[in-house]
C-alpha cells in the first residue's frame, strides 16, 4: 500500500518503507523518521527507548516526526486523545497517549535540539524533533 500511494503522489523515488521489528532491529539510517500512532502503544520506558533509537539513527539536522492524537497540554480540549489514552490503558500493557509537552520533553531528554508541535486535521497532531 505504501509503495502504491507514494507512486500515485509521484514521490516513490524519495520515500522508502522499512519493514521490521523496531524493538529488535536497528532503525534505518535516514534523514526523517515518522512514527505514526506507534508510541501510544507502549509504556514510558519503551517510548523512551524508541525515541532514543530514532535519535541514534538520524544524522545531525535529521527529524523525528511523531504523529498521534496528541493531548493538549491543559488536558481539556482533545477528548478523542484523552479517550484514546484510556483505551490504550485498557487494551495494552502500559500504553498511553500523551501531551505535546510530554513528547517534546522526551525528545529533549535524548538530545533533540529543537522540538515543536504542529496541529493536523481532526484530533491528530505531530511533534517534530530536530537533531
Amino acid at each position: 500500500m505504501f509503495e502504491a500511494y507514494a507512486k500515485a503522489k509521484g514521490v516513490e523515488k524519495r520515500l522508502r518503507f522499512h519493514a521490521g521489528d523496531f524493538f529488535k532491529d536497528p532503525l534505518p539510517k535516514t534523514d526523517v523518521l515518522i512514527m505514526g500512532h506507534i508510541l501510544h502503544d507502549w509504556n514510558l520506558d519503551e517510548k523512551m527507548m524508541l525515541v532514543r533509537k530514532a535519535y541514534d539513527s538520524l544524522p545531525s539536522g535529521g527529524a523525528l516526526i511523531v504523529h498521534e492524537a496528541i493531548i493538549d497540554d491543559a488536558r481539556k480540549k482533545n477528548a478523542f486523545g484523552l479517550l484514546m489514552s484510556l483505551n490504550m490503558l485498557i487494551e495494552t500493557h502500559g500504553g498511553f497517549d500523551f501531551t505535546g509537552a510530554d513528547c517534546k520533553r522526551w525528545m529533549k531528554e535524548v538530545g533533540f535540539k529543537r522540538t515543536k508541535v504542529e496541529p493536523l486535521a481532526g484530533p491528530d497532531s505531530m511533534v517534530i524533533g530536530i537533531k
